[in-house]
């Protein structure tokens, strides 16, 4: 996709114009995601966040992912190096149906030092977020979702720890751990 390749490179890691008028103009086709979900496992940072920030874009203007570009997504997760990659991929998170075999390496996953214990605040955050979509889906992995709440709590970003109070409204269950 010549067009995309073109925004990808125009993107200057700050100012988003470029991506709105992409996301404007294009459609979020089959290819378009496969596309975009390519360049951000690319190992260039600037792509990765510019490539993601148009799949999270297309997400919240109400693309549904089919669980092949879930499963696409997914498989981002542990490839991606930038914090605001990993940023977007988990704001997707809440409109994606994760398969119960993915469930548990998903889990591990977030739970590690790459997400949970990730220097920036607003990944940490984010990464809590998921935790509580994944439970919210898989019921079996609450009362784990739980206890990492409650410690969830203690961490000294506030970001954190209003992330958390939001997902103590959203899920009834949670509240107990936070």
């Amino acid at each position: 996709m010549k067009d995309l390749d073109a925004v990808l490179a125009a993107f200057d890691g700050k100012h988003t114009a470029p991506l709105e008028t992409f996301a404007e103009r294009q459609a979020p086709t089959a290819a378009v995601i496969r596309a975009l979900t390519a360049a951000a496992g690319a190992p260039d940072q600037k792509h990765q966040s510019a490539a993601t920030w148009l799949l999270k874009r297309y997400g919240e203007d109400g693309l549904a992912f089919t669980p092949r570009q879930t499963a696409a997504l997914l498989a981002l997760l542990p490839r991606v190096t930038h914090w605001e990659a990993k940023l977007h991929l988990l704001q997707i998170f809440p409109g994606l149906t994760v398969p119960e075999g993915e469930a548990p390496a998903l889990f591990t996953l977030l739970t590690g030092p790459g997400y949970r214990g990730d220097a920036n605040k607003l990944v940490r955050a984010w990464t809590y977020n998921a935790l509580a979509e994944l439970a919210a889906q898989h019921p079996a992995r609450r009362a784990e979702v739980q206890a990492l709440l409650a410690r969830g709590a203690e961490d000294e970003a506030a970001s954190v720890r209003a992330r958390l109070r939001g997902i103590a409204k959203a899920h009834g269950w949670a509240r107990r751990g936070v």
